[in-house]
């Protein structure tokens, strides 16, 4: 039985055996794999994703030529039919306008900014603007700008007849109402529109980045014409703030006029009010400084109040104090009124006498001496005078208090009184300078108006458009469209790139295997051969391989018998030949294997056990009447059925013909019938059928030693490969290595698919054809 698990030998060296993968792969993951993680494998793997880009590229050469072709050959008719423009530009240079408020005595130059200077840029644009310049060059009248006078071009009808919405009935597309007609003014109002959207379809206005300064360019089929129409909105742009200037002055005199009549109005209203309000309450006139006598009468009483108040707060503090030292149990005599008494002064000098006399007296008697008994009771007697004074000042404390308090409270009677009698007149004089006020503020204003009214009908004769043309429009010199340089550029940069991604995405959507590295990272299995497709199917293969062994199939299938018969391989004496499907080369591949085999090896057996569609008996030329059918069945004998050196020494047992050949093939009769032949031969190859066409190939597989998987080269689906290989691991006989067959040998060597097989295409001197 096979065993999957060693390493196959080829021309190439040992292929290591990798676990197969179910699952879609890139085609170049598995060439990846062993790149390593350092900055070299990442490198190698950078370098084989580059190449591997190369080959797809290279590979869809013709669809991205095709591609180019298909747009590029549009384009360039496209251009020789589109008429030519040239473009005129004026460059116009933006000031910052006078500010000028009406009530101000001077006019303040506003700031400039790039809001402003694109505001202009877009004032430029203006659909007013556009229409008094179509109507100064009368450019309705031109076909440049008006359809209905425009000629009919090559192209037109036929572009016209390849719109879609041509073939519309006309009544679909029209949003007016049935029955509606336009009159004659509102179709020529729509012819105009028409125009100036033409006209501006042509106009560009650009402002300059970081300066005042704005491009006005305008592209039309004749250079002169673009050249009169750029300057042409340029003086219309300046005449237009000219004539906005003027209207904004005219304005402001219109309002200041309206505003001056009413103010006019508003102050002899107000002076007359003064004057009535005067008369009615008899006041004087404003400037007249008689002082009428309760203004006298009112100065007097405050300034007798004022004085009054003083002296009641200077005898209430004086009385305080006094109170203040008895209530603490000090003695009144300590107070200055007291002391500053002239009877208390003298007082305390006798009683200072009176002391120093009983101080000599004690020296000299006795303290009951009637001396100082009697100068005891006179210092007693002076004592309780000056007690009876100090009581005496501290009464007239009171007595000031209570008087100065009545005083002030009459003077504040009196002044109430006084200020009620001049409260009337005072209300008058307060409405009389507030009438006098308004009449002033209304004059003033008035006055200010008038100043201002005069100063803008002086302004409104000098206005200035703040702009000016700093570089008018020359004719141009070279085309601005089509450039048809740089427009085929971009195409052609485009549709390479469409090119490109219409080929990596058909190569993806793309399922068929090109190289022996995409039938290796698919399946895991080594590529044991790649055998060149035969074009001239008439010449004999026999003849192919045994008359010519330095041709490029001999030395395919040598390479083929090499890497069975080196390395883990060698022993294997029965090989199945099968594939996915049919048509894949598996009877012409089974036939040279086994031709070649027989140069090599006495005793080769070929046996055809595809018994539902025999066709080894037909590439040989032999009777495929009677062979594997009839010796499984038991009508015949092996040795009755085979045909001896039917290919040079080779052997061959056709499949035969029969009826029924359901069950024919069967586990226990194929290995039985194997059995008997393994010592009669020394080589045995079985071409079988497509294991997913029918379930022969897998009940054979587990007989034989090695199965030999074929892929037809660029043709066989990637799912066919993988549910093959499947269907035959489930049956315990998974294939010992794949060859790809029907290899185009110039198409693969062309597009570099980086395996070794390129290189038969490459070097066909080795080859002896």
């Amino acid at each position: 039985m096979p065993d999957s698990g060693k390493d196959v030998m080829d021309e190439r060296g040992t292929l290591p055996m990798t676990s197969p993968s179910d699952g879609p792969t890139r085609r170049w993951a598995g060439r990846t794999a062993d790149a390593g993680t350092g900055p070299d494998g990442f490198q190698d793997d950078l370098r084989q994703r580059v190449r591997w880009a190369w080959r797809v590229v290279w590979r869809g050469k013709h669809l991205v030529l095709a591609c180019l072709i298909l747009a590029i050959v549009p384009t360039i008719l496209l251009l020789k039919q589109t008429p030519p423009r040239y473009t005129a530009e004026t460059r116009v240079l933006i000031e910052a306008p006078d500010v000028r408020d009406p009530l101000a005595d001077r006019s303040v130059r506003s700031f400039m900014s790039d809001s402003i200077v694109q505001t202009e840029a877009a004032l430029i644009t203006s659909s007013t603007l556009a229409r008094r310049v179509v109507d100064k060059l009368h450019l309705e009248d031109d076909p440049e700008f008006n359809a209905t006078l425009r000629p009919a071009r090559p192209l037109s009808d036929i572009l016209a007849a390849l719109n879609p919405l041509s073939w519309l009935p006309p009544g679909w597309l029209s949003s007016a109402p049935p029955g509606s007609a336009l009159s004659p003014m509102a179709a020529s109002e729509m012819a105009k529109a028409q125009v100036v959207r033409a006209f501006g379809r042509g106009l560009d206005v650009q402002a300059q980045r970081r300066s005042y300064i704005v491009v006005v360019s305008f592209t039309s089929e004749n250079r002169e014409k673009a050249a009169l129409i750029a300057n042409t909105v340029a003086e219309m742009y300046l005449l237009d703030r000219l004539e906005a200037g003027f209207e904004d002055a005219r304005r402001v005199s219109g309002w200041l006029g309206e505003r001056l009549e009413v103010l006019r109005r508003d102050v002899v209203a107000a002076e007359s009010a003064v004057e009535e309000f005067r008369s009615q309450n008899g006041l004087r006139r404003k400037g007249d400084r008689q002082v009428t006598l309760t203004d006298q009468q009112l100065s007097e009483l405050n300034s007798r109040l004022v004085i009054a108040r003083s002296d009641l707060a200077q005898k209430q503090a004086r009385l305080d104090q006094a109170r203040s030292v008895l209530r603490s149990r000090g003695s009144a005599e300590s107070t200055t009124d007291v002391l500053q008494s002239p009877l208390i002064q003298r007082l305390r000098e006798q009683e200072s006498s009176l002391l120093r006399e009983m101080s000599d007296a004690l020296k000299i008697y006795g303290d009951r001496h009637p001396r100082l008994v009697g100068l005891r009771a006179e210092l007693n007697g002076v004592r309780g005078t000056i007690g009876v004074e100090v009581e005496k000042i501290s009464s007239s404390f009171a007595n000031d208090v209570e008087v100065a308090a009545a005083g002030v409270k009459s003077l504040e009677r009196q002044l109430d009184g006084v200020r009620q009698q001049a409260n009337t007149a005072g209300e008058a004089e307060i409405r009389l300078r507030e009438l006098e006020r308004q009449s002033e503020a209304t004059r003033s204003l008035y006055e200010s108006f008038l100043t201002r009214f005069k100063r803008e009908a002086e302004q409104e004769r000098m206005q200035r458009a703040n702009a000016r043309i700093v570089s008018p429009a020359d004719l141009p010199v070279a085309k601005s469209y089509p450039r048809e340089i740089r427009t085929l550029q971009i195409v052609g940069l485009l549709a390479l790139l469409f090119g490109v991604g219409l080929v990596f995405l058909l190569d993806r959507l793309d399922t068929a295997i090109r190289s022996s590295d995409e039938a290796e990272d698919l399946t895991g299995l080594p590529v044991l051969g790649m055998i060149p497709l035969q074009r001239n199917r008439k010449l004999n293969l026999v003849e192919e391989l045994l008359r010519k062994p330095r041709s490029a199939l001999a030395d395919a299938v040598r390479s083929l018998r090499t890497a069975i018969t080196i390395g883990a391989l060698g022993d294997s004496k029965v090989i199945m030949v099968t594939s996915s499907i049919p048509k894949e080369g598996k009877t012409f591949v089974s036939l040279c294997l086994a031709l070649l085999f027989s140069k090599a090896e006495k005793r080769v057996l070929l046996i055809d056990a595809d018994i539902h569609r025999p066709r080894l008996h037909n590439a040989i030329g032999i009777d495929g009447s009677r062979g594997l059918v009839q010796v499984l069945s038991g009508s015949a004998a092996f040795d009755d059925v085979v045909q001896h050196g039917a290919a040079g020494t080779l052997d061959v047992l056709p499949a035969g013909q029969e009826t029924n050949t359901a069950e024919l093939i069967k586990g226990p009769a194929m290995e039985a019938f194997l059995r008997d032949l393994l010592p009669r031969y020394d080589r045995i190859i079985i071409d079988t059928a497509p294991v997913l066409a029918v379930s022969d190939g897998r009940l054979i597989a587990p007989l034989v030693d090695r199965v030999i998987y074929l892929v037809r080269w660029n043709a066989t689906p990637r799912d066919a490969v993988r549910n093959g290989l499947k269907l035959l691991r489930s049956a315990g006989a998974p294939p010992s290595g794949l060859v790809l067959s029907q290899v185009n040998q110039r198409k693969h060597s062309r597009y570099g698919y980086g395996d070794y097989g390129q290189y038969y295409g490459r070097y066909r001197e080795y080859y002896a054809e």
